[in-house]
């Protein structure tokens, strides 16, 4: 079984590859779309923006962890003055503040992320549009992305869309396997048979 998979993976690669050749004339280019995404003038924004709405969080976050800083500092200052019972509750009211102010970094890192994440989508979609319309404008048969590999752009009906044509070929020899394999069991039968009636005569 692995033999006859290792031997249709060659025949698809060499007629695949075999089409290749053939077309030769293909006009592909190429593209940076995380550069084109950095530095196009809404990639500038985007950025600006997301580095305000950290800078924002980040400075409202240090007030809260300075306030409890010092808070911690004057408890530890006092404690020995502070009746046992009096330095627990307080302990715990500034282990509490503590992880609410651990839960607000959370919340507010998670809301970034998800700021970012749709911005970046939304400028990725201007990027491909600006791309595809560039592609059109340049006549060009595809576009694929250097930093990803991912093809951009196909040109409709674009001649270099092997698909159809390498189908047909792996038929082709899928057909011609298939014929090879009827045309020895047939021999095997047929010489069975001949065996067969000289054993009987």
């Amino acid at each position: 079984m692995k033999k006859k998979l290792l031997f249709s993976a060659v025949v698809c690669t060499v007629s695949v590859a075999g089409l290749l050749a053939k077309d030769a004339s293909l006009d592909i280019a190429f593209v940076d779309s995380f550069a084109a995404m950095r530095e196009c003038k809404d990639g500038q924004l985007v950025g600006a923006e997301i580095d305000k709405l950290r800078e924002v969080a980040s400075q409202e976050l240090q007030k809260d962890a300075e306030f409890l800083a010092k808070t911690e500092a004057d408890l530890k200052t006092k404690a020995a003055m502070l009746k046992p019972a009096e330095l627990a509750k307080q302990e715990r009211e500034l282990a509490k503040k503590k992880r609410a102010l651990e839960e607000t970094l959370q919340e507010k890192e998670a809301e970034l992320k998800l700021v970012m994440q749709q911005k970046t989508e939304d400028l990725a979609v201007k990027i491909e549009q600006g791309i595809v319309e560039v592609a059109k404008a340049k006549g060009v048969d595809a576009v694929i992305d250097k930093m990803t590999g991912r093809v951009m752009y196909t040109k409709e009906g674009n001649k270099g869309d092997l698909t159809q044509d390498a189908i047909a070929a792996i038929d082709k020899k899928s057909d011609l396997v298939a014929q090879s394999k009827k045309a020895d069991a047939s021999t095997t039968v047929a010489k069975a048979d001949s065996k067969s009636k000289a054993v009987t005569a």
